[in-house]
């Protein structure tokens, strides 16, 4: 059944973009590509621990028997002693910590240099008078795409060079070309069998990890306007505020309020005030273009920005800006007190390196802000430095409720 599209103009996001977009050659846009292999290599890390784990038992005990019956030169000893220190070699790097990132590459490696000796044996072994060893050429195959969890472009490029290199060894060796032919044509049926379930596989894992990613971002931010929502800015603001203080940067809170957004609704109705909230968010989203810039919704017709560590005036450059893009978009509000469109009143809390103000404290100093730029008409905007403003703690916020 054909997934429906989904909306991208509310969902702003990525992931939902990814969705839409499809993305039949396995490789995401831009940096979610890399997003999807860290995680894909921190979901596989544990399984392909496992899997050479369990390789490497069966072939150090088959190794010894063989080796034990006084074959030490047989084709059979030879290729699974060799294979004992490369599977071994691979295990340990996986779990060196500083090797995570490398997964792909040292599984991907391991299993070609292990699949090339297999073949090379494996016709040795033929040309000796014993059985082909194709079953075991086949099952690397399937060791590497499915227990491994390689990557499609990965498992491609392994399954092509296995298929070369068993032409290529069986010619060298003097492989009948009937017998090498029937072979191949074995090995590549079953190399092709892996690659369609590898494609499969990773086709249903990228779209649960967008459908899980999109998930979680939608959690996260606020239905109406597509900003993150209180709940985040709350656990955001905590932890920039413990960085800012380690780092001893800056930190600007900016409170933002539609006003008269009461009597905006109450003239135009709900839905042209949702309208207008949407507006005024996608506004203030724009101007906040820096990487560690957060924007929320706060609550109501209110928005809330973090600045961290924002150059000379930007504390108050950027929400001029702000207060000037609303303004320019000409939402009429005939119930206004400050103008005949729709405009915001905007209040800034710089909080110093050195201010003696808790998190809570600058918030505070913020609304204070916002309350003195109603106050003083509207369509305006108040900076206050966290340490030279007086904050009657409580009171504000309640006085200009009713009036915002």
């Amino acid at each position: 059944m054909e997934r429906p599209a989904l909306d991208r103009a509310s969902l702003q996001s990525p992931y939902a973009d990814q969705l839409n977009q499809g993305f039949v050659r396995l490789r995401f846009n831009g940096l979610l590509e890399k997003e999807f292999r860290d995680f894909y290599v921190t979901q596989n890390l544990p399984r392909g621990r496992l899997a050479l784990l369990t390789a490497l038992g069966p072939l150090c005990v088959l190794a010894l028997i063989q080796f034990l019956a006084d074959e030490p030169n047989h084709p059979l000893t030879l290729w699974r002693v060799a294979l004992v220190p490369l599977i071994a070699a691979a295990l340990i790097t996986v779990y060196v910590p500083a090797a995570k990132r490398y997964y792909m590459g040292i599984a991907g490696t391991t299993v070609l240099l292990g699949g090339g000796l297999i073949t090379y044996f494996s016709h040795a072994e033929a040309l000796a008078g014993g059985a082909n060893l194709l079953a075991a050429q086949t099952l690397v195959v399937l060791f590497a795409c499915v227990f491994l969890g390689l990557l499609f472009d990965i498992a491609t490029a392994i399954g092509a060079a296995l298929l070369v290199w068993h032409f290529a060894a069986g010619s060298l060796l003097g492989v009948g070309w009937e017998d090498l032919s029937y072979s191949g044509a074995i090995l590549a049926t079953a190399v092709a069998a892996a690659l369609i379930t590898t494609y499969k596989l990773e086709h249903v894992l990228r779209t649960n990890f967008l459908e899980a990613r999109l998930l979680n971002s939608l959690a996260e931010r606020d239905g109406l306007t597509g900003l993150y929502n209180r709940r985040m800015f709350d656990d955001y603001a905590k932890r920039v505020w413990r960085q800012s203080r380690r780092e001893g940067q800056v930190l600007a809170v900016v409170m933002v309020d539609i006003d008269d957004f009461k009597v905006y609704n109450d003239l135009y109705g709900h839905q042209a005030g949702d309208d207008t909230l949407k507006k005024v968010a996608e506004t203030i989203g724009r101007c906040a273009k820096r990487p560690f810039d957060f924007t929320a919704r706060y609550g109501g017709e209110e928005f809330v920005l973090l600045l961290y560590g924002p150059p000379k005036d930007y504390a108050r450059s950027l929400p001029e800006q702000i207060r000037r893009d609303v303004m320019a978009l000409r939402i009429p509000h005939e119930g206004s007190r400050a103008a005949d469109v729709v405009t915001v009143s905007i209040g800034v809390a710089v909080a110093e390196p050195g201010t003696s103000r808790s998190l809570a404290g600058t918030l505070q100093v913020a609304d204070q802000a916002l309350y003195q730029a109603k106050q003083e008409g509207r369509n305006r905007v108040v900076v206050m430095t966290t340490d030279d403003a007086e904050v009657e703690t409580g009171n504000f916020r309640v006085r200009f409720r009713g009036s915002a």
